[in-house]
């Protein structure tokens, strides 16, 4: 039943796309500038994340410790990275969007209790080094029931792809040390909410709002998402601005793949990933 539900999911969101490719063609210009043919976004982004996560195993009693990797693991809890997206307006009701980012990161601390992390049992004083990595892309359609001269507002899926790589190494001075890679990627649907205005001919505001909670085998938790942003139209074929982008996922997830290939490990995995975007965006 479940894994029925996770294919209804992710075919629901290839017939939308089928269905908007398919919509008739209409004039280039007719929706501008609320809305753009075609859009190429760069921006830079500056994030403030937050992480918690607990490691469990099969092979050992108990929970694992629940670790934040910001406070526990001295890991940068601020980062600036480039962040790409691109929009497709396929019909006057029918957009097509998808946003990319990767973000890596690595620390060094001490432990200063003893941690449970999966397999391994790190003690007290072990010198520990994080290595973090996260991709993620979102894949938005969105179809506007609502669409007058000077606003809009529509409704529709999307599809958050999360890949995450973890690898945490320790040492102590009398016993020696150990390491553990955890690897896990999947598909995370929401549903979404956007509304955008034109506040006069070259000032636009767009936000949207993202939830979803999913039970999919061996992927339990829910996720939101929102964004907020405002930019200057300057021409056809620019634009500039700045954008808020908000995210929180808490999940239960098994099924993980350590450094050897085995599926005994699971996380109970709580990340909020929150970033203002100064953006240049191209237009079509």
């Amino acid at each position: 039943m479940i894994r029925n539900r996770y294919h209804f999911v992710i075919g629901a969101v290839f017939v939308a796309l089928v269905l908007a490719a398919a919509a008739p063609a209409e004039a280039q210009r007719d929706y501008e500038p609320l809305f753009d043919k075609f859009n190429f976004k760069l921006a830079g982004s500056w994030l403030a994340i937050k992480t918690e996560i607990r490691l469990d195993s099969d092979l050992t009693e108990g929970e694992g410790t629940k670790l934040n990797f910001e406070d526990d693991l001295n890991l940068g809890s601020g980062e600036i990275i480039p962040t790409l997206a691109f929009e497709w307006q396929v019909g006057r009701k029918h957009k097509l969007g998808v946003r990319w980012q990767d973000i890596s990161r690595d620390s060094s601390a001490q432990a200063l209790t003893e941690i449970q992390w999966g397999d391994e049992t790190i003690p007290i004083n072990a010198d520990i080094t994080l290595g973090f990595d996260i991709t993620q892309a979102f894949i938005d359609y969105t179809y506007y029931p609502w669409v007058k001269e000077r606003w809009a507002a529509g409704f529709g899926i999307g599809l958050r792809w999360m890949d995450m790589t973890t690898t945490l190494e320790w040492n102590e001075e009398t016993i020696g040390g150990g390491s553990s890679d955890v690897n896990a990627a999947a598909p995370l649907p929401y549903l979404y909410f956007e509304y955008r205005r034109l506040f006069s001919e070259h000032w636009r505001f767009i936000t949207g709002l993202g939830w979803l909670y999913l039970d999919l085998g061996d992927l339990k938790g829910g996720q939101w998402i929102g964004r907020a942003g405002i930019e200057y139209l300057a021409g056809k074929r620019w634009s500039f601005g700045g954008a808020f982008n908000l995210s929180n996922i808490g999940v239960d997830w098994k099924g993980l793949k350590d450094e050897e290939d085995n599926s005994h490990v699971s996380a109970e995995f709580d990340m909020g990933i929150n970033d203002f975007t100064v953006f240049a965006r191209v237009r079509f």
